[in-house]
């Protein structure tokens, strides 16, 4: 079902962002030939009418509803794997996630900024703390969680209110990873890739509650 993703490898992990984070639920959906399975679950098939929601919301970047409403409470945790050109196997192993640098599915392949000195996690955490400061969310206004998958493979979870735009997220890149900021970048949605090119565009307009974003270098 290439409409879920445009990668050819075999196995492809990914986390979808959520907004709360008070607890986290693991969640793994794989995806076959026929239908999508949820952990060790049975086949759903993509025809089914019944799974048009879930998957809905899968190409949308976000959690399903359901998922969240299994989970309880806190954040899900989804992890995608991509088995499209296999048949549905039955309680198969579970893939061990990708301990390095990996993509989202439907994503461009994640370029290294090799010019550039790595940053240590300690100047990592203050450049982020730094950055969310900076955008000032309004406690009293609507607010979302923005997971931006970046160009060197890491990624970045942002609290936002509906209302800042996608010059916003630009900004919060650049403030969070200093690296980026003499690098020319666009900004990616997911599910399918479409460029966000309006900076004036708040994060509703756009699309881009609760959702997943990627960055390529151009």
């Amino acid at each position: 079902l290439r409409a879920l993703g445009q990668t050819s490898n075999d196995t492809e992990v990914v986390s979808l962002p959520q907004a709360r984070r008070e607890s986290h639920t693991e969640v793994t959906l794989k995806l076959w030939k026929e239908g999508f399975s949820v952990d060790d679950g049975p086949l759903r098939e993509y025809a089914d009418p019944a799974n048009g929601e879930f998957l809905d919301y899968v190409r949308r970047g976000e959690v399903p509803r359901e998922l969240l409403q299994n989970a309880t409470g806190g954040e899900v945790h989804l992890n995608m794997e991509d088995h499209r050109h296999e048949d549905f196997a039955p309680l198969k192993t579970k893939v061990k996630a990708f301990g390095g640098k990996g993509h989202l599915l439907g994503s461009p392949s994640p370029t290294t900024v090799g010019t550039t000195k790595p940053l240590d996690e300690k100047d990592k955490a203050a450049n982020e703390k730094e950055a969310q400061a900076g955008v000032s969310v309004d406690g009293g206004a609507p607010t979302t969680s923005v997971q931006i998958r970046l160009a060197d493979g890491s990624r970045l979870v942002a609290n936002f209110n509906h209302t800042h735009t996608v010059g916003d997220l630009r900004r919060y890149i650049v403030q969070a990873r200093p690296q980026f900021e003499h690098q020319s970048f666009i900004l990616l949605t997911t599910f399918p890739n479409k460029e966000l090119t309006q900076d004036k565009q708040t994060l509703a307009d756009a699309g881009l509650l609760n959702a997943a974003i990627l960055q390529r270098l151009t």
